[in-house]
């Protein structure tokens, strides 16, 4: 037959009569999105999505179902058919309800995938969840410790009884990881032959260091104090975070293959000219905020009134500061909540108490931490400033106003104002002030130094906030130098992306184009979400993490938090609600709503669930929620096992009410739910959501039957996430069995041997792969002895592969001498 010619977006290509748009458009390697399409089927109900502008037409026509015609032009991109790509998507989203992402990664800082690792905790893989939280966190022993819990404050849990212990499970993974080392070291990848400077070995410094470490990169580590963790060490108290935890931390980094150069102070041992004359192709700065912010009142110079950060530091080096009986700690952070709770822990001291110019409310220091230290004993006096420090008697004499907030600025904050005439005077022994810190940048003073890169009024270093380099060629900065004072899990943050945009910039890649995120929720905020999604949910409440009392801890510095064990981290970890999609990876909807800018949020979005979630098939469950009725499913099952049906349609096609459901049919070949482009159908056998560019595809065969179908592994870490095919791979071109398509289970079950057993006596004991084949062996020539060569039989699984077949009868017939060889499967 002759070849029909056609032209898609100024491409000509010459197909076959019969050829659909889409087809041909595939031929000529034109992208043209679809949600509807199967190969090889007709497409009966077009969804909309796939169409094109042809030219002689008035209407676009879907691509999907339009036969090619000899001498057709064909638009696919052209303004008219983006447009009405977008209000396709625009409709298909006004009627999809569920998560993307789980609300609890979306308010963490560092945006791990918390519903993942709690899944794999759930399932005991407590390997896997530690190194998946490490792909963002390198810290996890430390900021187990000592995060503010920003996840928690999102997790919809509290809509039925309480929220998850987020943080106090990351915690606990950390732990058990301490004496695995193979549990946090990644293998090395091989060397750039790049070396890079990292200015500061603290939460920022350290980050930054490891990741460029994973990379390829040498990495030297520069600090000024003579050991490295910067605020982890100096700032937080023993108590809180113990000092073995923060040496593990860093040995688990130093590992990586990071150099350190330990009591180097920037601008008095070494300059970042000098650096550069080094070798060192960039220079990271996370040098910190060290700096005290002054009190700026009268009397603050008197001796007995000290600075809150320069105090944690002496406790560390071990000059326990002179403070007796009153103490006075003006400042509402974590450093003056700290300061606090350590001064309770002294013997010579009666009270300590915290003053604070604005309410609790509005403290920033955490307010666990506060609830902590008055329960150790410490006092917390609100809405009070302090205008003078005068020395009377021997005694510090603190002249204190009662603060009322102002009107609301532009930004809508209110700042305290003094209240007149509410005057107030109280004595102390020790004033200890804590009103924050800002970066110390006295070395650009240095006359060696000729790099300064620009900063701000405030001493903060500007850097861009997608490469993190500052006005300097090469030299980059971020965590709290950039930002200020932040958490632990902010500045962590801040050193790995700054980490991945210097790896980019040595090795001649450039960063990619920040693309617009488009995260559907089912609500932003607790009031907004349908409490019917809740209500097969039974009541469990969640795990309390042990801690010491208070009146034997405020004695000591010891841990006060014990950590959760292993049974209380399987329970705590199973009540997460799975709140993101399990389906992120393949999610077209998502996808394409992003590639064409869709706004977000839609008008007039589903504000309650419409449909109840049926998971009554062995295997799938079905969120008609989620559903935008492309009918991907139905066209692609072979065995009209699916029943797709709708009512009240709209103009476009699009029905106001949707019913899905499997009949007895189905073979459980999971085709449907492979070819669906939402989340309305996922294999309960997916519990990790991952976006598409995080899995690992590695291509095997199906070791379930002789058949030899070819399978893809979807893999994150060691994590099989599920099994696909490939249509184009043959013998099965895409279609699989139920044990192909969700066997994989089997390799997390908790009875699988992943070690030979041995019995002696009444019991098994665990064995190594030597032993285990000795043994056999022995028994073999024992039973060959007595009986002859016949009396053993050689039986291979359905599961070998035809390699090992063949190893086995050779064995058979030439070691052992028998023809007694079978396979179970041969039939």
């Amino acid at each position: 037959m002759s070849k029909l010619e056609i032209q898609i977006d100024g491409q000509t290509v010459w197909v076959d009569s019969g050829t659909t748009i889409l087809d041909a458009a595939l031929k000529a390697g034109v992208f043209i999105p679809t949600f509807c399409h199967t190969p090889n089927k007709p497409v009966v109900y077009p969804c909309g999505i796939c169409v094109v502008e042809v030219a002689g037409r008035e209407e676009l026509a879907p691509a999907c179902s339009t036969a090619v015609e000899d001498g057709m032009v064909v638009a696919a991109q052209s303004k008219q058919v983006i447009e009405s790509r977008k209000k396709t998507l625009q409709r298909m989203l006004s009627r999809h309800y569920g998560d993307c992402v789980a609300p609890c990664s979306l308010t963490c800082p560092a945006h791990i995938n918390i519903q993942g690792y709690l899944s794999l905790i759930s399932r005991g893989e407590f390997t896997e969840a530690l190194r998946l939280i490490k792909e963002k966190n390198p810290l996890p022993l430390s900021v187990g410790r000592v995060c503010p819990h920003f996840c928690e404050t999102r997790c919809r849990r509290i809509l039925v009884d309480e929220f998850i212990s987020i943080n106090h499970l990351k915690r606990f993974v950390a732990d058990h990881a301490i004496g695995y080392k193979e549990a946090d070291v990644l293998p090395p990848p091989p060397s750039s032959g790049h070396q890079v400077a990292v200015i500061g070995g603290g939460p920022a410094g350290l980050s930054a260091a490891y990741y460029l470490a994973h990379m390829g990169h040498a990495v030297t580590i520069f600090e000024a104090m003579p050991k490295l963790g910067g605020m982890l060490r100096y700032g937080i108290p023993e108590f809180r975070l113990p000092r073995k935890i923060v040496d593990k931390e860093i040995e688990s980094i130093l590992r990586a293959g990071v150099d350190t150069r330990m009591g180097k102070r920037l601008g008095v041992n070494f300059t970042i000219k000098s650096l550069k004359e080094q070798g060192f192709e960039a220079i990271f700065l996370g040098i910190g905020a060290w700096e005290n912010q002054k009190l700026g009142i009268e009397g603050e110079e008197l001796e007995g009134v000290l600075s809150g950060l320069d105090f944690l530091k002496s406790m560390e080096f071990g000059h326990m500061p002179s403070v007796v009986r009153r103490l006075a700690v003006i400042g509402g952070g974590d450093i003056a909540v700290d300061t606090a709770r350590t001064c309770v822990r002294m013997d010579n001291v009666d009270e300590v108490v915290v003053i604070y110019q604005r309410s609790m409310m509005e403290m920033p220091a955490s307010h666990r931490e506060v609830k902590e230290a008055e329960k150790e004993g410490v006092k917390f006096i609100y809405m009070t400033g302090l205008s003078k420090i005068v020395r009377r008697n021997g005694n510090l004499i603190l002249e204190t106003v009662r603060m009322k907030l102002s009107a609301p600025d532009e930004r809508g904050r209110r700042r305290p104002i003094p209240d007149p005439g509410s005057e107030e005077t109280r004595e102390a022994d020790t004033v200890i002030a804590a009103l924050g810190q800002s970066p110390d940048i006295s070395w650009m003073e240095s006359p060696d130094e000729g790099i300064k890169p620009s900063v701000l009024p405030g001493g903060t270093i500007i850097s861009s906030p997608q490469t993190f380099q500052t006005s300097e060629e090469s030299i980059y900065a971020g965590g709290d130098v950039v930002r200020g004072p932040r958490t632990v899990i902010q500045a962590i943050t801040g050193g790995r992306k700054a980490a991945k945009a210097i790896h980019v910039s040595l090795t001649g890649m450039s960063l990619p184009h920040p693309k617009r995120q488009l995260n559907y929720t089912k609500g932003k905020k607790f009031e907004d979400i349908d409490l019917h999604n809740f209500e097969d949910v039974p009541m469990r409440l969640g795990e309390k993490m042990p801690v010491r009392a208070p009146e034997r801890r405020n004695r000591d510095f010891d841990e006060i938090e014990l950590g959760f064990t292993e049974e209380t981290a399987l329970r705590e970890s199973k009540r997460c609600l799975q709140c993101g999609c399990a389906a992120l990876s393949k999610c077209k909807l998502r996808e394409f709503s992003i590639e064409y800018g869709v706004k977000f949020p839609i008008a007039k979005m589903l504000k309650r669930r419409q449909y109840e979630i049926d998971e009554r098939h062995p295997f799938i469950i079905i969120d008609p929620n989620k559903c935008i009725f492309c009918q991907s499913c139905k066209n692609s099952c072979e065995y009209e096992a699916f029943e797709l049906g709708g009512a009240k349609f709209d103009e476009n096609g699009f029905p106001e009410s949707i019913s899905i459901s499997i009949n007895d049919k189905c073979v459980s070949c999971g085709a449907c739910v492979d070819n669906c482009p939402t989340g309305a159908l996922v294999k309960k056998t997916v519990m990790l959501p991952v976006s598409a560019g995080e899995t690992k595809k590695v291509k095997t065969v199906c070791s379930f039957c002789g058949c030899g179908c070819s399978i893809t592994l979807n893999i994150k870490g060691q994590t099989i996430i599920e099994s696909t095919a490939d249509p184009k791979d043959g013998p099965n071109f895409g279609n699989l069995c139920v044990k192909g398509r969700f066997g994989n289970e089997f390799v997390r079950h908790p009875d699988r041997l992943k070690t030979p057993l041995i019995r002696k006596g009444e019991y098994f004991w665990e064995a190594t792969w030597e032993e285990a084949i000795s043994l056999v062996a022995q028994k073999f020539l024992a039973i060959r002895e007595n009986g002859g060569p016949d009396s053993l039989a050689g039986l291979s699984s359905a599961k070998c592969t035809n390699e090992e077949n063949y190893l086995m009868q050779k064995f058979m017939r030439t070691v052992v001498g028998t023809n007694n060889v079978d396979h179970c499967a041969r039939l």
